[in-house]
C-alpha cells in the first residue's frame, strides 16, 4: 500500500519539474532595437553594416540615409562592423573599413549605429536612443550628435543654439559637441522648431535649413553632416526605433 501511495506523489512531482523548466535552448533570448545611419563621405556607392560578423539585412544605404526599419539584434556583447556594400546590397564587398568590438546591449535597448567620417577613416558609434521622461501631447524630445567630425586637419566642434540668429532670442542648447557625443534629450514644443548650428564663432547651419518639424511623443535625434562636395553643412532627423 505504501508503494502504491507513493507512486502517484512521484509522478506528480516530475510533472511538476518539468512544468517548470525553462532552460528549452531553442528559445529566442533577449533582444536589442538597432538602427544604422551612414555618414561616411567619399565612399563610390552605399555603405553596409555587419553585426557580429554577419551582414545586417537592408543596411546598404547612401550617404544620409538611415534603415528605414530597425534590426533586432540578441543583448550582451556585440561587435558592429562597416563597409562598402557590394552591387546586389547583400554583404560587403572586401572586408570593412571601420569596426566597433565588444559593446554591451541591454535586453528591450534601443540603440543607433552611426558611422561618420571619411572612406578612409571612417568611424562607428553606437548611440544610446533611452529617453525616460514624460512627454505631453504637444511635446517631442530632440537631441544633436557631431557626425561631421573634420575639416582638413581641424576637428569640428559644434553649438547649437534654438532660434534664428537675428530673429528673436536664440538660448544655447548645447556647446563644444564632440563628435559622435550626444548632446542630452531637450524637451521641445511640437511642430515648427529652429536652430542655429555654429562652428566656432561662424554659422553653418540656420534658417530653413535649421527648422525641423518634430512630431508628438517623438525622441528626436538630429545629426550634423556635411553635405559632400560642398562644404556646407546640414541636419538630418535619425528616428528612434519604435
Amino acid at each position: 500500500m505504501k508503494k502504491v501511495l507513493v507512486l502517484p506523489v512521484l509522478v506528480v512531482v516530475l510533472s511538476a519539474a518539468a512544468c517548470g523548466d525553462d532552460s528549452d535552448p531553442t528559445s529566442p533570448g533577449p533582444t536589442a532595437r538597432v538602427r544604422f545611419f551612414n555618414a561616411t563621405t567619399g565612399m563610390t556607392g552605399s555603405g553596409g553594416f555587419t553585426t557580429n560578423g554577419q551582414y545586417a539585412t537592408g543596411s546598404a544605404l547612401a550617404f544620409g540615409q538611415a534603415t528605414p526599419t530597425c534590426a533586432t539584434v540578441d543583448a550582451g556583447s556585440t561587435s558592429f562592423g562597416f563597409g562598402a556594400a557590394n552591387v546586389g546590397g547583400t554583404g560587403l564587398s572586401g572586408v570593412a573599413i571601420a569596426t566597433l568590438n565588444n559593446q554591451s546591449l541591454t535586453a528591450g535597448g534601443n540603440y543607433t549605429v552611426v558611422t561618420a567620417g571619411s572612406a578612409t577613416g571612417a568611424t562607428l558609434f553606437l548611440l544610446d536612443n533611452t529617453f525616460s521622461g514624460s512627454l505631453s501631447s504637444s511635446q517631442a524630445t530632440v537631441r544633436f550628435v557631431n557626425l561631421a567630425p573634420e575639416t582638413g586637419t581641424s576637428a569640428n566642434t559644434y553649438t547649437v543654439l534654438a532660434g534664428t540668429l537675428g530673429s528673436g532670442p536664440t538660448p544655447v542648447i548645447a556647446t563644444d559637441i564632440a563628435v559622435g557625443a550626444p548632446t542630452a534629450f531637450k524637451t521641445v514644443t511640437t511642430g515648427s522648431n529652429a536652430f542655429t548650428i555654429l562652428r566656432g564663432h561662424t554659422t553653418i547651419v540656420s534658417g530653413s535649413e535649421g527648422t525641423l518639424n518634430f512630431q508628438a511623443g517623438t525622441a528626436n535625434t538630429i545629426a550634423i553632416v556635411p553635405k559632400p562636395g560642398s562644404g556646407d553643412f546640414q541636419l538630418i532627423n535619425i528616428p528612434r526605433c519604435s
